[in-house]
């Protein structure tokens, strides 16, 4: 391993460590949409934009954390999902969304639902088998392809590394989690897959060619 190659390696290995504090001492952040919280769910009785009830969310509870969905094949519902609520929030987001719709809705008109912080293995269990599988079929190609462990572990550690450094930069930055994040990291599997066995083919057929051309001089002398 040179010099660099061994500067890289205490760099992450320094980085990953201190992600893993980050989070044991403060945990993942997750979105509004698997985090802990209150759902506000009511009918307008007509059409509406989910922006301008945000909006209107954003001014009560003054927090960028809020999720507004249609509910119902009309769309004249609407599920409101903030991280925490008091009466005198409440009273005032219905206040302003009888002011913006014109209408006469009152406590009795909501429906108030607690919604608990979904786990992070539920969110990554749908990815775990497809995972495992690919791994799987991505040894036994390399066993058959370039018949050597140290192909297999180059592959395995460059995965573990790219795969760290984006678990890194959420737990460091305390990006949310959300609904896009395992893709993002299957993707960044797939890159660094096909990557390294782009990478590994070329050396592979470049080596092939250096081998048939030295055999080929070696025939032609012994000629």
């Amino acid at each position: 391993m040179s010099k660099k190659s061994k500067i890289l390696c205490v760099i992450l290995a320094v980085i990953f460590i201190a992600a893993i504090v980050s989070t044991a001492i403060r945990g993942l952040k997750v979105n509004i949409s698997y985090a802990e919280g209150t759902t506000i769910v009511f009918n307008l009785g007509k059409q509406y934009e989910t922006k301008d009830i945000k909006n209107i969310a954003k001014e009560v509870w003054n927090d960028n954390a809020i999720l507004v969905q249609k509910v119902e094949v009309y769309n004249e519902s609407v599920a409101v999902k903030v991280p925490n609520f008091s009466e005198e929030q409440l009273n005032n987001f219905i206040s302003k969304i009888n002011e913006k719709y014109e209408l006469e809705l009152t406590n009795t008109d909501i429906t108030i639902l607690y919604n608990a912080n979904e786990q992070l293995r539920d969110i990554i269990k749908p990815y775990v088998i497809p995972l495992i599988i690919s791994t799987a079929l991505i040894v036994v190609y390399y066993s058959i392809r370039f018949k050597g462990i140290k192909e297999i572990l180059e592959l395995l550690l460059t995965l573990i590394g790219v795969e760290g450094i984006i678990y890194s930069i959420y737990a460091l930055f305390m990006l949310p989690i959300d609904i896009i994040t395992m893709p993002i990291v299957m993707l960044a599997y797939a890159g660094v897959v096909i990557y390294v066995t782009l990478k590994k083919e070329t050396k592979k057929n470049r080596k092939n060619q250096e081998n048939s051309k030295k055999e080929k001089v070696e025939k032609e002398n012994k000629e």
